[in-house]
């Protein structure tokens, strides 16, 4: 490596290329990374074989490891985690605090990659199974790596109470890969003890295209505002949408869990059965939020705002049931008890939101408004690269879309990851964003992967509109 130092032993190069483009040309994505091995001397010294196995899976996830904190333990030469590192994760390398020399050695590894401990990776011994500061240091981790941790049938436990430590009320993922040498060396029992849960990963389904078109969910549910005036509501929701309004006050005393189970109804209650992909493995968030929602599976939608507003009421004692009637004859489900929990003015809170949360949102309005004072904001991206186009297009906010195109929110801006609107739309099976930004003139451009929208697309419907396009 031409940014790297020379280093003594073997080299071995392991080399990661994206997908080839359709002319020929593999100059796109590629990473190479080398490992200075010493084959005489213990096991942490060389490449096993279950590393590259999974440093290609993370090397196929490239796009979600940017900024998380990643921790691998007992990592020997380090291949996984400085991959992880090398495609912008906050990496944090472990082995046994007993082996001096093979920390040093990894140290090597990172060197002779171009990255600079204590800067660009940090290195660490550990003692697995002791709960010391050092370990508690490590909190919190968005994902945990292993490759061959489970060689010696004494250390098992060892290393599955340390990341039961780590995982503990978070969202983390734990990822490893190692070869069972025998029946009895499983730990099926092992992980139960722990109150860990394991799935396998299909290798077959190994790919570029596999969990990619994800970016990492934001924290937990969200609750836009209603867009109904009280005239064209019906009781029921109006009850739900004062529960949902007044759900913005409980997110920071209720539980991950309660507030999955709100979000699932929410989902249901607003737009029926869940109509969207699966998020890919690494997008730990995302998937609960969807599990939440895809468990409801045909629950009708009016008894899903049934089921939020009963819940709802549950959580918060300072909302009571009005029995009486109002002079309008129509019962009102909820009512505030105390003017200072009363939520903001939906005015003030309009005028907080910022260009993105507006095309998140949904408010039209507010994006029109802004775009109309300050055109600059067409520009606008978050650190993923993702404009009002794309938020509006992952959302199928297509009120907010509009308004963004109307505003000249540019119709083939790119993220990051060189994907447009269009891409997302397309891979999210949002029909209508997609139809959209195809009449606003939206190109099908490759992203850095070489995938178009069509390529990503997975609804037939949308298929036979991307076509049309083409």
């Amino acid at each position: 490596m031409s940014d790297g130092r020379s280093v003594s032993g073997q080299l071995k190069k392991f080399v990661f290329r994206g997908k080839s483009s359709s002319n020929g040309d593999t100059r796109g994505e590629y990473l190479e990374i080398v490992i200075p091995e010493l084959l005489t001397a213990g096991y942490s010294f060389y490449t096993w074989p279950s590393a590259p196995l999974l440093a290609w899976y993370l090397w196929t996830q490239r796009r979600h490891l940017r900024g998380l904190r990643v921790l691998e333990l007992g990592c020997g030469t380090g291949l996984p985690g400085i991959l992880a590192a090398k495609c912008g994760a906050r990496v944090t390398l472990t082995d046994s605090v007993a082996l001096p020399r093979s920390l040093r050695h990894l140290s090597a590894c990172c060197e002779a990659n171009g990255l600079v401990v204590n800067r660009d990776v940090k290195i660490l011994g550990l003692a697995w199974g002791l709960f010391l500061s050092e370990v508690h240091a490590l909190r919190p981790v968005d994902l945990i790596l292993a490759s061959d941790c489970f060689y010696e049938p004494s250390q098992f436990e060892e290393v599955l109470s340390t990341v039961a430590y780590l995982l503990d009320g978070t969202d983390a993922r734990f990822l490893c890969s190692y070869q069972e040498r025998s029946a009895d060396w499983s730990i099926e029992a092992l992980l139960k003890k722990w109150g860990l849960k394991g799935a396998l990963l299909d290798l077959d389904s190994l790919s570029e295209s596999s969990g990619l078109a994800f970016t990492m969910a934001e924290a937990l549910p969200e609750y836009p505002d209603s867009d109904f005036s009280d005239d064209e509501q019906s009781p029921l929701d109006k009850s739900f949408s004062k529960a949902s309004d007044h759900v913005r006050k409980l997110t920071n005393v209720l539980n991950n869990n309660q507030l999955l189970e709100l979000y699932g109804l929410y989902k249901q209650g607003t737009e029926g059965k869940c109509n969207i992909p699966k998020p890919g493995w690494l997008d730990g968030r995302g998937r609960k939020k969807w599990e939440a929602w895809n468990s409801l599976r045909d629950m009708p939608q009016d008894e899903a705002k049934q089921k939020y507003i009963a819940l709802v009421q549950k959580y918060a004692p300072e909302l009571t049931d009005l029995s009486n009637d109002n002079e309008s004859g129509v019962k009102e489900a909820w009512v505030a008890v105390s003017s200072m929990l009363k939520s903001p003015e939906p005015e003030l809170v309009h005028n907080e939101l910022s260009i993105l949360d507006a095309a998140r949102e949904n408010c039209a309005d507010r994006v029109t408004e802004l775009l109309s004072k300050h055109p600059e904001l067409r520009h606008e991206t978050d650190e993923d690269g993702l404009s009002a186009l794309h938020w509006a297009a992952d959302r199928n906010a297509t009120e907010a879309l509009k308004a963004a195109l109307e505003g000249g929110c540019p119709v083939d801006a790119v993220d990051e990851c060189g994907q447009t609107a269009l891409h997302y739309a397309a891979t999210c099976g949002h029909i209508e964003s997609t139809t959209i930004l195809l009449k606003a003139g939206a190109s099908l451009l490759k992203d850095e992967d070489d995938c178009t929208p069509l390529d990503l697309a997975s609804d037939d419907d949308i298929r036979k509109v991307l076509e049309g396009a083409k």
